[in-house]
């Protein structure tokens, strides 16, 4: 039981909040330094004293717990794979392929990029502190039951992108072609063109030659990227009237469909935040179902009067109802 007392996951916290942050002490010492100036020695073994200290941990709880109600808690979880995660990095580098062996020079990973990836591991890991915050819980639980519940949502804005994809292939195939010899992989600046044009911007592959690259475009618009110069390219190289295919989309995408997925994230915080004290189970379950899709569009939802139940009763083959 003690093993799964509060103040022994606040250590763990603690121990992972100590490395992280000598891990970002050490990156700002060396930011003013070379690669080659750099000594990596401190670093991994404090990173190997905290790695043994979770192999310990992880150890410990498995004893205590068990594999099966180890394996109960998410948490538990996603601290092991981090560890073995770890402990197979540091054993592929260090590994002895070689007689006379040099970390940073031999084996699969040179010494630096052990480094940085045992401190991304680590610094993933320490995600782990998430259900310990209020506030920090609370937003992800918001965004992972966004992602659950908004499946009609996502689903419709992939028809909108297919339809618009398809109309534009249909208005402005082969519209735009690039001047002959342009490679996309090595574009270079064309200082004759005026600046921010699709032109000097080496716009080329984003065009509507092909599917793929109309969902790119498509993308590029949604989200506001020069999109101004793309509307300009098109109204230039076919007609005045390309504009309004190019309006239609921002103002469906950028200021619909995103202001929407916005309000949508905003209504489910505050939703859960005004409920979120002194909730029972019961209260929880309730929020749960509320902040359903189901519960968004209840009023476009019809529910069958009595009459009607009871008349469908009637009607069911296998069903002998005697009033």
């Amino acid at each position: 039981v003690i093993f799964s007392h509060y103040y022994l996951t606040i250590l763990g916290n603690a121990v992972a909040l100590a490395n992280v942050v000598c891990i970002c002490t050490i990156l700002v010492l060396n930011s003013e330094k070379s690669t080659a100036e750099r000594d990596n020695f401190i670093l991994e073994i404090i990173n190997l004293c905290f790695i043994l200290y979770y192999l310990f941990e992880m150890c410990v709880k498995i004893f205590a717990f068990g594999w099966i109600g180890y394996l109960s808690y998410r948490n538990n979880i996603f601290d092991g794979f981090l560890t073995i995660l770890l402990l197979i990095t540091i054993f592929i580098t260090y590994r002895l392929p070689y007689s006379q062996w040099d970390p940073s020079t031999h084996g699969v990973m040179s010494l630096w990029e052990m480094v940085r990836l045992v401190n991304m591991l680590i610094v993933f890991r320490f995600l782990r502190i998430i259900p310990d915050i209020k506030l920090m819980a609370l937003v992800a639980s918001t965004l992972l039951d966004l992602v659950k519940n908004l499946r009609a949502f996502a689903g419709i804005l992939v028809v909108v992108y297919y339809v618009f994809a398809v109309f534009g292939i249909w208005l402005f195939e082969g519209a735009i072609k690039p001047p002959p010899g342009t490679r996309y992989e090595n574009i270079t600046t064309n200082f004759s063109m005026e600046c921010g044009t699709y032109e000097q911007l080496g716009y080329w592959p984003n065009n509507f030659d092909d599917f793929a690259a109309a969902i790119i475009l498509l993308y590029d618009v949604m989200i506001v990227n020069n999109w101004q110069a793309f509307m300009d390219a098109y109204s230039r190289y076919t007609t005045e009237w390309s504009k309004i295919y190019f309006v239609c989309w921002w103002l469906t995408s950028s200021v619909m469909w995103v202001n929407l997925f916005v309000a949508l994230i905003l209504e489910n915080f505050i939703y859960k935040w005004d409920r979120s004290h002194s909730c029972s189970v019961t209260d929880v379950d309730r929020i749960r179902y509320e902040t359903s899709v189901q519960f968004m569009f209840r009023e476009q939802v019809q529910e069958p009067t009595e009459e009607e139940l009871v008349c469908q009763l009637h009607q069911h083959p296998h069903l002998h109802l005697q009033w």
